[in-house]
């Protein structure tokens, strides 16, 4: 088996949360499962359900977050893509090993975060995540 189990959900960045969510319930319906208010990282999200993973739309609520950048550099579009493992301990050994280093952050809701840098990922943004047991 790989480093992760499965992808747990990609992540859009959009201008309008509002306008983003009802354009991917009405025309894809895909349901919405939660949403997310993150303010240690300024951002609103909507979560959508497809399958055993989610679509999670997301819009910055502070200017100048890594968010807003990202909208500001980019555009409204793929920001990450969200790989759950069994054991982040595991993963992060793994990716020493091979000389990848990342930090992992603990969230207030038990999961457990990292993300590898789009230089050593063919310039794609990935979150590793631990969900608690």
């Amino acid at each position: 088996m790989g480093l992760a189990k499965k992808i747990d959900h990609v992540a859009i960045a959009v201008k309008d949360l509002d306008a983003a969510v009802r354009t991917f319930t009405r025309n894809l319906g895909f349901p919405v499962e939660r949403l997310d208010e993150v303010p240690q990282v300024g951002i609103r999200s909507v979560f959508l359900k497809i399958g055993d993973a989610a679509l999670e739309l997301f819009q910055p609520t502070i200017a100048g977050n890594a968010a807003a950048q990202f909208l500001a550099e980019r555009g409204e579009g793929l920001y990450v893509l969200s790989l759950e493992v069994a054991s982040m301990a595991t993963a992060t050994e793994t990716l020493a090993k091979k000389g990848i280093e990342v930090v992992v952050e603990q969230l207030d809701d038990g999961k457990k975060v990292a993300f590898l840098s789009p230089a050593v990922t063919h310039g794609v943004l990935l979150q590793l995540i631990e969900h608690p047991t």
